[in-house]
């Protein structure tokens, strides 16, 4: 079998299948996670250092890849930006819009949760369901992991904008047939429908 390194060798290798998309929000620490077993999964950023056996990952942070070079090693595909030390590159077009077509590039939706959103869309899952996804902090908290210093103000800076562009891929996604759900129970992103992490594994 050819190695898998080019974005195009991903176009609909999963149609029709589910996948779980694991980001970093405090409530993705209170799930077990080896209930992923045997899932489909896509990690983002630093989830891989609570569920490192994923079979995707994304991260378009180049300070991650100078932080955790072997975590993010650990995955068998890392999904990123052109310019960055390893991974499968896509170039990136801007913030704002959704590629469908990711040999011509993608859009970060100034999140990786929305970049990876396309590159589920692109390998062909038709249910995606997030695991983290909180776009809010919980006490002093700013991901699972705890405190980030450079997360601090995101609930009046970057959540705004991240709730904007998840938003439109919501919209963009109507009448595709595919299914995006929120699995995070303290978030109050509405674009998405909420459903228990339980319900989701049930599926």
């Amino acid at each position: 079998m050819s190695p898998m390194n080019n974005i195009r060798d991903f176009k609909n290798v999963h149609e029709g299948k589910r996948v779980f998309i694991l980001a970093s929000g405090p409530s993705l620490g209170k799930l077990d996670l080896t209930l992923l077993c045997r899932r489909l999964v896509i990690g983002l950023n630093r989830s891989a250092l609570l569920y490192p056996d994923t079979h995707y990952h994304c991260t378009m942070d180049q300070r991650l890849f100078d932080e955790l070079p072997e975590v993010l090693g650990q995955t068998r595909y890392l999904f990123t930006l052109e310019g960055r030390p390893w991974g499968i590159p896509l170039r990136l077009l801007g913030s704002e819009g959704f590629s469908w077509d990711l040999e011509q590039g993608i859009y970060s939706g100034y999140t990786v949760s929305y970049l990876a959103l396309q590159v589920a869309v692109y390998m062909g899952f038709k249910q995606i369901f997030y695991l983290g996804l909180d776009l809010k902090h919980q006490g002093s908290d700013t991901h699972f992991f705890g405190s980030d210093f450079h997360s601090r103000d995101h609930e009046h800076t970057e959540f705004p904008r991240m709730r904007k562009m998840l938003g439109y891929g919501a919209r963009t996604l109507i009448g595709s047939g595919i299914r995006v759900y929120n699995c995070s129970p303290t978030s109050d992103l509405d674009c998405f429908p909420k459903v228990s992490y339980e319900y989701a594994l049930s599926l």
